[in-house]
């Protein structure tokens, strides 16, 4: 199980996720974005949405109802959803067992390269639904 760990020097916690470790086949770069987007073989475009988990939250455009931005979980997560935090002292470190979530917010149905390359409206969208996420899991 995945486990948090407070970095006791600059106070932040952190996920160790040692059984991460062994899928080696996870850092292969077999496409680009490009090419991805070129071959239509990429998850996250629109028309592909059944190669991922189900949408947790999505904004779509009232017209069209076609979507903007999406959530999804993860498909491998870094955090299990449900069990015991277990906060517990070890040597310098404070530790928890790995609970939380662990989602993927897709910016935009676009193949965009980079935040700065968004219109201000897709900014607002995206940061709109980080700030659900966050409200929903906090509550």
């Amino acid at each position: 199980m995945p486990e948090l760990r407070k970095d006791p020097l600059v106070r932040r916690w952190v996920i160790i996720a040692t059984e991460r470790a062994k899928r080696p086949d996870d850092f292969k770069v077999e496409h680009t974005l490009s090419s991805l987007a070129e071959e239509k073989e990429c998850p996250f475009c629109p028309g592909r949405e059944h190669l991922l988990p189900p949408e947790i939250y999505s904004q779509r455009d009232p017209v069209s109802n076609a979507w903007q931005v999406r959530v999804v979980s993860s498909k491998v997560p870094l955090l299990q959803i449900e069990g015991d935090l277990g906060r517990r002292g070890h040597g310098m470190y404070d530790l928890m067992n790995g609970i939380g979530a662990h989602e993927t917010i897709i910016d935009t149905p676009d193949h965009i390269p980079s935040m700065a390359d968004l219109s201000e409206e897709q900014i607002g969208r995206v940061f709109a639904a980080y700030r659900q996420r966050m409200e929903d899991l906090e509550g």
